[in-house]
C-alpha cells in the first residue's frame, strides 16, 4: 500500500505549467511540522535543528488550477496521495527525487475578511463547488477530510442563496 496523508504550510507561491498536451500541472513543497514536545522543539530551534520536513507535491488537472488559483505562500493545506521517486541527470550525475503526488487536497484556512474578489472562487463558473470542500484529480469530491468547518466560514461567501423549505421541494 502506497498512502500518505500529510498537513502543512506552502513555502512558496505555486506556479501553474502545462504539458504540451493540455494538462495542468504545479509542483509545490509543504513544511511538515514534526511531531516534537515544546522543550524539544525549542531545543531544537536553539541548536539550529530542523522542526519540519519540507516535502515535494506534485497535483495534476483540476486539482493543479485549484491551489495554483487559491492557495499562496504560507496558506495550510492537508494532501492525500501516494510516494513516486524518479531520477534524472543533471551535471553528469544522477539526482533521486521523491514526491508526493496529490491524489485528493483540501484548503484548510479559512478565507480571509481582506481577500479580494479575484483570490475568492466563484461559485458559477465550474469551480467544482466550495473551495473547502476536498478534490481529486478524477474530479470528483473525496470523502476524506483534513479539518472541519463551521457553516459560519461560509457565510460571507453565500450571499445570494436563500434557505430552501423541505416542503417546497417536490420530491
Amino acid at each position: 500500500m502506497n498512502n500518505v496523508c500529510l498537513i502543512g504550510r506552502l513555502t512558496r507561491d505555486p506556479e501553474l505549467r502545462y504539458t504540451p498536451s493540455g494538462a495542468a500541472v504545479v509542483r509545490f513543497t509543504i513544511a511538515v511540522d514534526r511531531r516534537m514536545s515544546k522543550e524539544r522543539k525549542m531545543e531544537a530551534e536553539a541548536k539550529n535543528q530542523p522542526t519540519a520536513d519540507f516535502i515535494s507535491c506534485t497535483a495534476w488537472n483540476k486539482t493543479a488550477e485549484l491551489i495554483a488559483n487559491y492557495l499562496q505562500k504560507g496558506r495550510r493545506i492537508g494532501v492525500q496521495g501516494r510516494i513516486q521517486t524518479g531520477s534524472y541527470e543533471k551535471d553528469g550525475r544522477t539526482v533521486y527525487t521523491t514526491d508526493v503526488i496529490v491524489d485528493t487536497m483540501e484548503f484548510l484556512d479559512a478565507m480571509q475578511q481582506g481577500q479580494s474578489q479575484m483570490q475568492r472562487p466563484n461559485y458559477g463558473q465550474n469551480q467544482g463547488g466550495p473551495v473547502n470542500s476536498a478534490y481529486s484529480n478524477e474530479f470528483n469530491q473525496s470523502s476524506n477530510s483534513f479539518g472541519s468547518n463551521s457553516d459560519s466560514d461560509f457565510s460571507d461567501d453565500m450571499d445570494g442563496f436563500f434557505p430552501i423549505d423541505n416542503e417546497d421541494i417536490p420530491f
